[in-house]
């Protein structure tokens, strides 16, 4: 309660009128009836219900959490690319030569052993291209397509790519 000081005189040493004090007293006394108290509490309830917990979340809190689900993937998948010390499957190995042009035929080993590689041209129908894995449409396989084959010494295709006329 809030201390009041009044100037005209009456005081019981606190700085509180004596009226205030005894307001003080019954208020501190009184009681509302049961019926009124329960009738309050069913109606506070009622107006405050609990929500589900799908109905707490604001749309800021949810935000926040998925923005931090994007950060932990991404740390993940930069650790895992840190971490994998093994050599590349051979998909993506192919993958990774698509990226430079030629896609390989063979394994990266005999690749790496082949003695002068030769870089030759031919043209090879797109039918054999699909065969050996090179991502091309085939929607007419006769067709001819100009290609740039590296060749080891001994005649044996290491890798392929398409050439630009």
């Amino acid at each position: 309660m809030n201390m009041f000081e009044f100037d005209d005189g009456r005081d019981n040493g606190q700085g509180r009128a004596p009226e205030w004090d005894a307001a003080r007293r019954t208020l501190a006394q009184a009681a509302p009836p049961d019926a009124v108290e329960q009738a309050l509490l069913r109606a506070f309830a009622k107006r405050h219900a609990p929500q589900p917990w799908y109905r707490r979340w604001s749309a800021d809190a949810v935000a926040s959490w998925a923005g931090i689900g994007a950060v932990g993937c991404a740390l993940a998948i930069v650790g895992m690319s840190l971490l994998s010390d093994g050599a590349p499957s051979p998909r993506v190995v192919r993958v990774l030569a698509v990226a430079d042009g030629f896609v390989s035929l063979v394994p990266p080993e005999r690749m790496a052993a082949a003695v002068d590689p030769q870089l030759k041209q031919a043209d090879l129908p797109r039918a054999a291209l699909v065969q050996m894995g090179i991502p091309i449409v085939a929607n007419v396989p006769d067709e001819l397509v100009h290609t740039e084959m590296m060749v080891a010494a001994t005649g044996e295709p290491l890798a392929i790519r398409l050439a630009v006329n």
